[in-house]
């Protein structure tokens, strides 16, 4: 049951680095994400988008260790803290996602925020 949990964490993190990172790069997908209103994010809106790819990688390594699907050399005293804090930071923003004023932030932004907070909260439990 944990490996097949991890496996929709590693889904939705893997997701969200890959769609960061082209945010990042100037992908014009930026009216789904960041409240949808530049199709281009401008410089600053880029480094976030890269801050919050590199936090999914995070999310990745420890969605990994978690499941039990490889060893990512994370002390085993992260994983519940880590998990926990995403449960929490991915519930908030599914509130933002929800509340956006961008009809395709919210198309894109609240299943992937539930996935990812869902996941992260039972494999917390789990762990």
């Amino acid at each position: 049951m944990v490996t097949i949990i991890a496996y929709f964490a590693l889904a939705g993190f893997g997701w969200l680095a890959l769609f960061q990172i082209a945010l990042a790069l100037g992908t014009p997908w930026g009216n789904m994400a960041w409240g949808g209103a530049r199709r281009v994010l401008p410089p600053a809106l880029r480094l976030g988008s890269l801050a919050v790819a590199v936090l999914a990688v995070f999310g990745v390594a420890v969605a990994l260790q978690a499941g039990d699907i490889a060893q990512m050399g994370l002390p085993r005293d992260v994983l519940r803290p880590a998990l926990g804090a995403f449960a929490i930071l991915f519930s908030v923003s599914f509130v933002g996602n929800a509340l956006s004023r961008s009809r395709v932030e919210r198309r894109h932004g609240v299943p992937l925020t539930i996935t990812l907070a869902l996941s992260s909260a039972l494999l917390f439990v789990l762990l």
